[in-house]
């Protein structure tokens, strides 16, 4: 009965993949929408952004950091500059819509359920910006979300409740927050908000930090665990109750329960299951974990594909196929061994720490993958987190019901173990990382990744047992290596990976780093790595934000040499911010400002880089006069972002690029790049990217007398000549 559903699961993952990155007969824009309203509007308009005015129902809110996030299912659209297509009818789709606002002025729970009206700029949301990182449009695709608006607080309205279940339910929410937060702690509250409901905007950045790096984040994140607790203590008070009050009961309040969490993935996944739990006991039925996990899957992705590239959705499913998989060898082999030596407390100890291990195992590679923390200390203090956790979540919803009363007594009197037990969960986690501390580390590459499990599944597959009970080893030996080798194979066959070697990276010669405002250039030759500025900001740590995110994901752990080219913020301080968390082995500063910053020119092997950094045209008139045509160069980095007063005809003349990069932020204060320097590049011929609307560039292949550049996101190359020729245009995918 396994064999079908997990091969059924399997085609269809294949058959998701392949549409997504190859796709050679156009069937993945119908397969896989991809564009929603951005279809209707036309994607390059939203490219750009489009004033527009949209109605709808907002189906769920919740505050961030600096806006109120509310989706919003729209009814209707008209656009401010559009009379031809002005009115939109778009009943079902879904916008995120960003209003900027203080979530203390502006109470985000009683949003949901009204009616919504908001006039703002609909965009596409960000693809990929740095090779490896966070695909901000991929991640809102797994949740049917393909436009995004951000509105000013006073340009939103809001109307009558249209659906007043959700309503009440997300006041109550917002209720039971602002009863309870006077008797606890600002991290016994942020705690309780993250276990219970998921709500970990609401969470210091240090602690959900903390609880990352000792490898129990998990009972932050609303999962199986706390859907599984929930249907657990429900069954136990309804114990001795019939089969359909049970079912009736459970299953409506894992509903709210799911409406409470924003109907997460991971809740909704185990939710599901549970309901496959209670119709097996209804029907008198085997309920088994493994088929459950994959019909639930195989439902979840014939709705929404994307939901395949979420991390929450392949780390949920992970850990529910470890547990029908691994659990049940562990369990037997506990049994074995208690047998064996005729000692109680050996199975006794398998139960305990079996579990934790065997997630642990299951999980470590993914969460390497996706998230770069390696916590030691997980698998030891896993249990106890999971046994507090469980005591806390029936505590935290019994709290919440009192708080339901109004009563300042009772919730004060009801706040006092439920914080105790939050206080508990954080020592348990800081002592952990005391004990055993927990880092940032390179990811595993993605081949390595699909090997490990392909290895792990198949160690504890029935098959596998079963071949070898048999004795029959060639067979198991061949179909062994068989799924090893496919599972190398397949990222390099669909195009996810450049190569299908377990521990090669997709590490590029030359990339230019998508900063914001500033610069950043990666130079990797032979395993050396050369950092070349690193942008900055006074508002964010762009070290923490987006450096080391982008070094541990592209497998590197240290920078052997950083070149400052002066001391201005967005080149120096993300380099100063990288050093304090980062291997960076040694650091160069060629200037204290613009007027003497460093200009590199530098030879790969594959290109020239002439790098100009802030330098203005009267730099460049004095390099072009002591350097002339030395300064030939493939590529050029445009000075000063692109300023009004750099780059200037002469230069292009001397160092007569085929290819130029302008490195600015997006809608930057200084409007670069300036509309002259842009005229200049495309009359001189030169073709140019630009980081604020192509993220990332790197060199992506060097052959032939071509050099081949890619952006992060993969939808845009550019084709270059090495010597100067007429160039071609690029070519978008």
């Amino acid at each position: 009965m396994r064999r079908p559903l997990l091969i059924a699961l399997l085609v269809q993952s294949l058959v998701i993949l392949f549409l997504y990155f190859i796709d050679p007969w156009g069937l993945g824009s119908a397969l896989l929408p991809s564009s929603g309203l951005a279809g209707q509007i036309g994607i390059p308009a939203l490219s750009d952004g489009v004033v527009a005015e949209l109605t709808g129902v907002a189906v769920k809110s919740q505050p961030a950091k600096g806006y109120i996030a509310v989706t919003v299912r729209v009814a209707e659209i008209v656009l401010a500059s559009d009379e031809e297509h002005a009115q939109i009818h778009s009943s079902g789709e879904k916008v995120l819509v960003r209003i900027k606002a203080d979530p203390e002025e502006l109470d985000a729970y009683d949003i949901a359920g009204r009616e919504i009206s908001v006039t703002g700029q609909l965009s596409i949301p960000d693809g990929r910006r740095n090779p490896g990182c966070f695909d901000y449009r991929l991640y809102l695709k797994g949740r049917r979300i393909f436009t995004v608006a951000d509105v000013s607080r006073y340009r939103a309205e809001f109307g009558s409740v249209k659906r007043p279940v959700l309503h009440l339910l997300s006041r109550c929410k917002g209720r039971f927050y602002a009863a309870v937060k006077p008797y606890l702690s600002e991290e016994e509250f942020q705690l309780l908000a993250g276990l219970m409901f998921g709500d970990t905007s609401l969470m210091d950045d240090s602690l959900y930090e903390q609880f990352r790096l000792t490898g129990i984040a998990h009972v932050l994140a609303v999962s199986g665990l706390h859907v599984g607790l929930l249907y657990a203590v429900v069954l136990k008070l309804l114990k001795g109750r019939s089969v359909v009050v049970s079912a009736a009961v459970s299953g409506g309040l894992i509903l709210v329960y799911a409406a409470l969490s924003s109907f997460s993935v991971s809740v909704l996944r185990a939710s599901f299951m549970i309901t496959l739990n209670i119709a097996a006991r209804f029907l008198k039925r085997r309920y088994d974990l493994t088929n459950a996990a994959t019909l639930t899957a195989i439902v979840f992705l014939f709705f929404n594909p994307y939901q395949l590239f979420d991390s929450g959705f392949q780390l949920s499913f992970c850990a529910a196929y470890t547990m029908g998989v691994a659990l049940p060898w562990a369990t037997l082999k506990g049994i074995e061994l208690s047998d064996k030596y005729k000692k109680k407390w050996i199975l006794k100890a398998f139960e305990i720490f079996s579990p934790a291990v065997m997630v642990q195992l299951g999980m470590t590679p993914l969460i390497l993958f996706h998230f770069t923390t390696f916590s030691p200390a997980g698998i030891l203090i896993n249990p106890v987190a999971v046994l507090l956790a469980g005591i806390l979540l029936p505590a935290g919803l019994v709290l919440f019901l009192i708080s339901m009363t109004g009563i300042a007594a009772l919730t004060a009197f009801g706040a006092w173990p439920a914080g105790i037990l939050a206080k508990l969960l954080i020592l348990l986690s800081g002592a952990g990382q005391y004990a055993l501390p927990g880092s940032y580390v390179p990811a595993l590459p993605l081949a390595a990744t699909t090997l490990y499990y392909a290895g792990f599944f198949w160690f504890f597959s029935e098959t596998r047992v079963t071949l070898n009970r048999r004795r029959k080893y060639a067979s198991c030996l061949a179909a062994g290596l068989l799924a090893l080798g496919s599972a190398c194979a397949l990222p390099k066959a669909l195009g996810a990976s450049e190569s299908m070697l377990p521990w090669r990276y997709d590490v590029h010669e030359v990339t230019f780093l998508d900063v914001g405002q500033g610069d950043c250039i990666h130079i990797s030759k032979d395993g050396y790595n050369i950092l070349i500025d690193g942008g900055g900001s006074l508002y964010s740590n762009i070290a923490e934000r987006t450096l080391r995110p982008y070094l541990l994901k592209n497998g590197i752990d240290h920078i052997d040499l950083a070149v400052i080219t002066h001391e201005d913020t967005d080149h120096a301080l993300g380099i100063r911010q990288l050093q304090e968390i980062f291997d960076v082995r040694q650091t160069a500063v060629l200037g204290d400002s613009n007027e003497d910053c460093g200009v590199l020119l530098i030879d790969t092997g594959s290109l020239r880089l002439l790098l100009m950094s802030d330098a203005d045209i009267s730099r460049e008139e004095e390099l072009c006069a002591k350097y002339g045509k030395a300064l030939r160069c493939d590529v050029l980095k445009v000075g000063h972002h692109g300023s009004p007063y750099s780059t200037g005809e002469q230069l292009l003349k001397c160092a007569s690029p085929s290819f130029a990069v302008i490195s600015c932020g997006r809608n930057n204060i200084y409007g670069h790049p300036a509309d002259r320097v842009v005229e200049l590049l495309a009359e001189s011929g030169i073709i140019y990217a630009r980081t604020d609307e192509s993220g990332a560039v790197y060199l992506k292949k060097a052959e032939n007398g071509m050099l081949i550049f890619e952006n992060a996101s993969k939808s845009t190359r550019w084709l270059i000549p090495e010597t100067r020729q007429t160039p071609n245009t690029p070519q978008k995918q």
